[in-house]
């Protein structure tokens, strides 16, 4: 009898215990966390340039490309990928990317991303 009786208070306080909390649970560790409106998902790479190398805040994918050296996403942008800024019309930025021209600035971004860019098809 003794037995039955703790078997079911284990169960009550497991029950008890799996109810406890807010109602939200946290992600979890290897969920992804790139923003929603970013056109480079994980595991997506850049072109010879880097170009378009997904990249996450200070993860340094980065920083073996000369010629693409920032990530975007270190800046505070929802676009995460490398990049290279301040190009201009005669920038190669290399295969599937081009030389996007704004008011505010230039970067080197793929084409699949940004179509408006010098050099995208």
């Amino acid at each position: 009898m003794r037995a039955v009786v703790l078997i079911g208070l284990i169960a009550l306080a497991l029950a008890a215990l799996s109810a406890c909390g807010d109602g939200t649970a946290d992600p979890p560790v290897d969920a992804d966390p790139t923003p929603a409106e970013s056109c480079v998902r994980p595991g997506d790479t850049g072109n010879a340039n880097g170009v378009g190398q997904y990249c996450t805040p200070e993860g340094g994918e980065c920083a073996p490309f000369d010629l693409a050296p920032l990530c975007l996403a270190t800046v505070g942008q929802d676009q995460w990928f490398c990049t290279r800024i301040g190009c201009d019309a005669t920038t190669n930025c290399g295969p599937g990317a081009g030389c996007l021209l704004e008011t505010a600035g230039s970067a080197c971004v793929p084409c699949r991303c940004d179509s408006r860019g010098i050099g995208c098809p």
